[in-house]
């Protein structure tokens, strides 16, 4: 079974994700230390402006002795879907601890882990008015399909773990991610999850902000030209080479000259934008380059040609950096293609392993099940004292200094100047008290002296040559864990706040990708 890598959209527990539900009002952020209290509508709801990495450990679900445990041993489906849900006390209750705010993200990134691309799993939200409370949860990762319809198994739990504690983070920043690991479930045959994505998609947003770009949008009206910010398509990620001069064409010559023209447009005049950095960009943002609509600028021909179709050259930075190629129809309503070249000297469209190179760490352990917990911890939904139907969500009022779960842990790169620190920065809601913890940090995961101290057996799993993923890691008491998640980052500091941003500095900055694992054309 071949292994390699997934990309995953990374913000643990923000509800504006792509999949999760709908933000919540400003104005029902309360004290952090105080309780949720929650009506039956939307806008009665009081949360409290806490850290998604107490949204991880603290949810009416996990943080629950017996609504975890309905969860690690019974089917999603048969407690969440009305059509399909087994009438008892398990999904009476897990359904009645969804009125915690913090429990419905929790199993929106739990679905999201454990369940393949286009999938979906339907729920009622008992924090909407009657008539709107049907909801869905979207997969996305696929480490455990089978939990829709069956129990999930000890390596499926430990997997859907492993990305959970992956995608948490304290900021609650949207960044992409790189997710690198291997399948030892010989129960379930199922398609290798950690697929290599061979063409990086830009990201349609800037990290780390929430909601798309606008020019990610479709046009609400027709438009024409290259200065609009909508109806842009995110094309491909290329590597710029140190100090030279490149050029990205969909027909038009290298700098508008005699030259042979780059690539080639059908159907429509097309237009193309290039932007630094791995994500897009709007035509007034710093990190545009430059736009083009073809050599002919005042030309209004709605079609191919060789003055009209597009060819964007630009210097690259000193030390070479990352650009992003968009592509979109110079009128808005036409539908076209651009089949992009690019010249010799760009590595381009580079594949996720390319553009993912800073390793970050490993993620382990398993967090269900009714001993999971810790035994004095366990959150509960109860009625407001004299109503009907409002409800209080009853948490720990004080920082935990002792881990909440007693097996999640998180190992972290040897490549980090400061690695104990970043780690705890990364999974701790309160970093530098070693407070509200998500996992315990259990020290370096290798160390290239094989007499120094390392958690994990072998810094790249056999089952693919060259991903770079740490396999068979242990905890503080020695124990080997199996099924972690190794996560490569695109830049070193994605994670880390303006006000840190020591504990993000590395022995060495990876070097320039050398791409082998480039896709066909795509068009």
């Amino acid at each position: 079974m071949a292994s390699s890598l997934l990309r995953v959209p990374w913000c643990f527990l923000l509800l504006a994700l792509t999949g999760c539900e709908s933000a919540l009002p400003d104005d029902t952020r309360a004290d952090p230390s105080a309780d949720v209290v929650l009506g039956t509508s939307e806008s009665d709801i009081r949360i409290a402006n806490s850290l998604t990495t107490r949204e991880l450990v603290l949810n009416a679900i996990a943080a629950n002795h017996d609504a975890n445990e309905a969860l690690a041993t019974n089917s999603l489906e048969s407690l969440f879907d009305p059509d399909v849900m087994e009438s008892g006390p398990q999904s009476a209750l897990v359904n009645h601890q969804l009125r915690d705010p913090y429990a419905q993200r929790f199993m929106a990134y739990l679905v999201g882990c454990a369940l393949d691309p286009g999938e979906k799993l339907a729920w009622v939200n008992p924090l909407q008015p009657a008539g709107s409370q049907d909801s869905e949860w979207e997969g996305s990762a696929g480490l455990c399909p089978w939990w829709r319809t069956g129990t999930p198994g000890d390596e499926c739990l430990k997997r859907v773990t492993a990305c959970l504690l992956a995608r948490n983070n304290l900021l609650g920043y949207r960044v992409e991610l790189s997710m690198r690991g291997e399948l030892h479930d010989a129960e379930h045959a199922i398609a290798q999850p950690f697929a290599l994505d061979s063409w990086t998609v830009p990201l349609d947003h800037v990290p780390p902000s929430q909601g798309p770009l606008s020019s990610a949008v479709e046009c609400g009206s027709q438009t024409v030209g290259s200065g609009r910010d909508c109806g842009w398509t995110m094309h491909s990620v290329g590597w710029c080479p140190a100090g030279q001069t490149v050029s990205v064409g969909a027909g038009g010559p290298p700098g508008c000259s005699s030259g042979a023209p780059l690539g080639s447009s059908s159907g429509a005049r097309m237009m193309l934008r290039v932007c630094r950095g791995i994500a897009g960009c709007d035509a007034g943002d710093a990190r545009h380059v430059d736009s083009s609509q073809g050599c002919a600028l005042g030309s209004t021909y709605p079609l191919p040609s060789l003055g009209t179709d597009p060819t964007v050259t630009f210097a690259c930075p000193a030390n070479g950096g990352y650009f992003t190629v968009m592509t979109a129809p110079w009128d808005s309503s036409a539908e076209g293609t651009a089949n992009v070249a690019w010249s010799s000297a760009v590595q381009a469209p580079l594949s996720e392993r390319a553009v993912y190179r800073v390793r970050e760490g490993a993620f382990y352990g398993n967090l269900f099940g009714r001993d999971a917990l810790r035994d004095d911890i366990n959150v509960t939904v109860t009625l407001a004292t004299g109503s009907k139907d409002r409800y209080v969500v009853n948490r720990p009022r004080t920082r935990q200094a002792k881990p909440i779960f007693k097996d999640l842990y998180a190992c972290y790169d040897p490549g980090w100047v400061h690695g104990m620190a970043y780690a705890t920065y990364r999974v701790c809601a309160l970093p530098g008290t070693n407070e509200d913890c998500a996992a315990q940090v259990t020290g370096p995961c290798w160390d290239t002296n094989p007499q120094a101290t390392h958690q994990c057996e072998t810094q790249d799993g056999p089952l693919l040559n060259g991903d770079g993923d740490f396999e068979r890691c242990r905890d503080l008491n020695n124990t080997v864990w199996g099924e972690p998640v190794t996560v490569y980052l695109n830049g070193a500091c994605d994670l880390v706040d303006e006000q840190h941003r020591d504990l993000c500095k590395r022995y060495s900055e990876p070097p320039p990708p050398q791409d082998t694992g480039r896709g066909k054309e795509k068009r």
